[in-house]
């Protein structure tokens, strides 16, 4: 392991956490903080920021490198707000060599290291957004002698997202192209080519009603939201009360999700195989597992088309579940058998999603709650969820409430995760309006129950293929 310390003391940072952000270089953020960086054996690279007035709370973080670098507002809201900021970047192989043990191992690294030069932190969170909230789930399981608290955004398990995505493209590729050569699994290198083809295919399906009902009918199938987006924030929520516009987000939800399934297939299957399946799979059940106001919507969406009823849906249901199944391999469920989460935590946990992430659905939370229960760690662990689209695209009144909440917690062993509690500990920071509600009928979007995917780590894959 490699790494440099620099100590810039030009002047202390105090911005209140009432004061609005302004863009600013690397350079200006680092300004009146020790920095460290280096490279561990592995290739990972990690970095340790502490401001002169460093509070004594430790946030760490799968992506801290690339944020400090770029002196995201994320960097910059914990940092000018006397929070020391450490951790990561991506592995360099991640993409396509994905080692979830080997990340969570390495964020206890960094914290050995700002131990060894700085101090023991009053608290020391792990936090993140997508693979750094999963990084978080995995911290909370592995380590929680070291870590105090997680704060895990819009993260996923990896064999519940993976299955949940093939469901989406089966579903797809098997009523808009079942004999043609759209593909379902997808080789590293692959991926642009992929998605050019997938998007050119659902742009003609978007064309037709009855394609467009299909789409959705296969959005529904593989829980999907019914609005949303992989990477605009301001996609346009729909008007609940108006069909056409909830039927427009439905389709644009399923394009969105198809797109992530593709570009992201190789981060499951390169490590040792295949570890996603639709052997023994009911499609009809999984329909049936659907939100009620999805299905409602995809109902009327093909009686407009001029395709039928429920008959006609049936029917097309059909039609997935005899689409050739596809078996995971034996070596690849095994490898992310031992590194699946295992709800099994022993800090507290904050897992939060927008309700709108069209690429990794906040109905995967519904597979961690489930392993949760069945760990008995209930008290542990809260969810909350933000009333916006995209992935990742929470804003610095979220960040600041998320941080705030989890603190509280640590401090006085009580959770106080309301909406309403989190949105007043948003708009407390100065920062702008917090968007955290309550899941009901006026939201378009519920957990579901069950959720089609849920995995635990002894449980059976049927039609394994060895390897």
């Amino acid at each position: 392991m490699k790494y440099s310390h620099t100590a810039i003391s030009v002047c202390a940072l105090v911005v209140g956490a009432s004061l609005a952000l302004t863009a600013v270089s690397a350079n200006e953020l680092l300004e009146g903080v020790e920095h460290m960086t280096g490279t561990f054996d592995d290739g990972q690279e990690w970095q340790l920021s502490v401001p002169a007035d460093w509070n004594g709370v430790l946030i760490n973080d799968l992506d801290s490198v690339g944020n400090v670098e770029n002196a995201s507002d994320r960097a910059t809201f914990f940092l000018e707000n006397g929070y020391a900021y450490t951790g990561t970047r991506r592995h360099p192989d991640r993409g396509y060599n994905w080692d979830p043990q080997a990340e969570s191992d390495n964020m206890v690294r960094v914290l050995d290291i700002f131990e060894e030069n700085f101090d023991t932190p009053a608290h020391a969170i792990q936090f993140g957004c997508s693979g750094g909230g999963s990084v978080g789930l995995s911290v909370a399981e592995d380590h929680p002698g070291r870590f105090d608290g997680v704060i895990s955004m819009h993260a996923s398990t990896p064999v519940e997202l993976a299955n949940m995505r093939l469901d989406l493209s089966v579903a797809l590729k098997a009523l808009l192209d079942p004999d043609g050569d759209l593909p379902l699994i997808i080789e590293d290198g692959q991926q642009a080519e992929a998605e050019e083809a997938w998007l050119a295919a659902l742009e003609q399906a978007q064309a037709t009603p009855e394609g467009r009902a299909r789409m959705a009918l296969a959005a529904a199938v593989a829980q999907y939201p019914m609005w949303g987006s992989q990477n605009q924030p301001q996609a346009e929520k729909p008007d609940w009360d108006d069909p056409q516009s909830v039927q427009d987000t439905m389709v644009r939800a399923a394009v969105d999700g198809l797109r992530r399934a593709v570009t992201g297939r190789p981060m499951w299957d390169q490590p040792a195989g295949l570890m996603s399946w639709t052997t023994d799979v009911d499609y009809q059940q999984f329909y049936e597992n659907a939100n009620p106001m999805q299905r409602e919507m995809v109902s009327q969406m093909y009686e407009a088309a001029g395709l039928g009823g429920e008959d006609a849906i049936l029917a097309d249901i059909e039609q997935i579940n005899a689409f050739p199944r596809i078996a995971a391999t034996e070596a690849g469920v095994e490898y992310f058998r031992s590194r699946t989460h295992s709800g099994n935590i022993g800090i507290p946990v904050l897992h939060i999603s927008n309700i709108g992430d069209g690429g990794t659905p906040a109905a995967v939370m519904a597979g961690y709650e489930a392993k949760i229960e069945q760990q008995g760690t209930e008290d542990l662990y809260r969810q909350a969820f933000i009333d916006a689209a995209g992935h990742c695209t929470f804003n610095l009144a979220e960040l600041a409430a998320s941080v705030d909440t989890l603190v509280e917690r640590l401090e006085t062993g009580e959770w106080n995760t309301s909406p309403e509690a989190m949105n007043a500990a948003g708009e407390a920071s100065g920062l702008g309006e917090a968007r955290f509600l309550a899941l009901d009928d006026n939201t378009g979007f519920r957990l579901p129950d069950p959720f089609n995917r849920a995995f635990f780590r002894d449980d059976e894959v049927p039609g394994l293929v060895a390897e």
